[in-house]
């Protein structure tokens, strides 16, 4: 959502504009009577923009595709219909490895990972050169510095706090004292913590589905943006419950690490998300919950196969077979803890899947959890 206002002057007028940004609103503020007096400016929550005279314009420089003849197709959410198709953004088509315009590289290549908005292409971008100062995502998982760059200006640069997961080991997790693995058949029983959303339109039609992990008892459930940014309208199915739980509570989202959290009027069983005690390793056994294909609360079981940066985001690659209503699953360790959430999938591989890792989870739900 966005917000423009027109010569704010008063100090309560300009922090509750900076308040909106902290809800996630987008705000512009119009100067064109005056500008905020230098007690504001000393705040540095918003950064000074002066526009250019007439005819003093310059075009900016356009960005080029890796392949501008062919950018291959990707499904947005978790619908199986052609009008949903988008483009690879540049950085996805980076990421499968499409760098040249020969006939291996023109292989069709699908990933069920929704393209960035124009607004959240620009926040990656910024990534790597500035952030605006004040202005920081307070969900987001990384370390704020600021800094002074040569024309003496203050910068804010966002720097990724290191991820835990990221880097492997040859040892094995050790159960800690307490725990215990628990065998397929007791994971799969932890099906009545994950939820199937479906997601209607204004008019209250269906447009899709996925799925959803419970978090918090007073009726929190973690689930995908992509999911739940296309929707009006959510219906909830709980495991051994005959009733349908429809709600319009989007509590929180981020578009970035392709998370949101929505709630129902209902108690809840939360599933517990992993701490952190020992690093994800390749060959770690992993189990799925999700309703692939509208298959409510199908369970899978696979290993971790690496880990991946997609778009600036780490991001845990599995081999437990998900599809299409599976994105915002649970992905399990062996002791029934949440190390991720089903995100994404390449259709042109097998079984090749991604999820956003606990780390990300951890900090996205910090005030939900109970």
């Amino acid at each position: 959502m966005k917000v423009a206002c027109m010569n704010i002057a008063r100090q309560q007028e300009y922090l509750f504009c900076y308040l909106l940004t902290l809800l996630g609103f987008d705000v512009l503020l119009l100067q064109t009577e005056q500008d905020i007096s230098p007690e504001l400016e000393r705040l540095e929550l918003s950064r000074k923009c002066v526009a250019a005279g007439f005819g003093q314009y310059e075009a900016a420089n356009s960005r080029q595709y890796a392949v501008p003849e062919y950018r291959p197709e990707m499904y947005a959410g978790d619908r199986n219909s052609e009008e949903d198709i988008f483009h690879m953004s540049e950085g996805m088509a980076s990421a499968v490895g499409i760098q040249s315009q020969t006939a291996a590289s023109r292989a069709a290549v699908n990933v069920r990972i929704p393209e960035r908005d124009r607004r959240t292409r620009e926040m990656l971008d910024s990534r790597r050169h500035r952030e605006v100062p004040g202005q920081q995502n307070l969900s987001s998982a990384g370390e704020t510095v600021i800094r002074q760059n040569p024309s003496n200006a203050r910068e804010t640069v966002i720097q990724p706090k290191p991820w835990s997961g990221s880097k492997t080991s040859a040892i094995q997790p050790i159960p800690q004292r307490g725990r215990r693995e628990l065998s397929y058949e007791e994971l799969a029983q932890l099906a009545s913590s994950v939820v199937q959303i479906m997601i209607h339109d204004g008019r209250g039609d269906v447009i899709g589905g996925g799925s959803g992990i419970m978090i918090g008892r007073e009726g929190y459930i973690l689930t995908n943006n992509h999911v739940a940014c296309r929707g009006r309208l959510y219906s909830v199915r709980i495991e051994e419950d005959q009733r349908v739980y429809q709600t319009d509570e989007m509590i929180k989202y981020n578009s970035v690490l392709d998370l949101a959290v929505i709630r129902i009027e209902r108690k809840l069983s939360p599933l517990p998300i992993y701490k952190g005690e020992k690093k994800l390793v390749r060959g770690q056994r992993v189990v799925a919950i999700g309703s692939p294909l509208g298959l409510f609360n199908s369970v899978s079981d696979g290993i971790i196969s690496g880990f991946r940066e997609i778009e600036g985001v780490d991001m845990i690659q599995f081999t437990a077979p998900i599809s299409n209503g599976s994105s915002g699953g649970a992905v399990l360790n062996m002791y029934g803890e949440v190390i991720g959430i089903s995100t994404a999938g390449f259709d042109a591989g097998q079984n090749i899947n991604l999820a956003v890792g606990y780390e990300y989870i951890g900090n996205f739900v910090r005030g939900f959890v109970n």
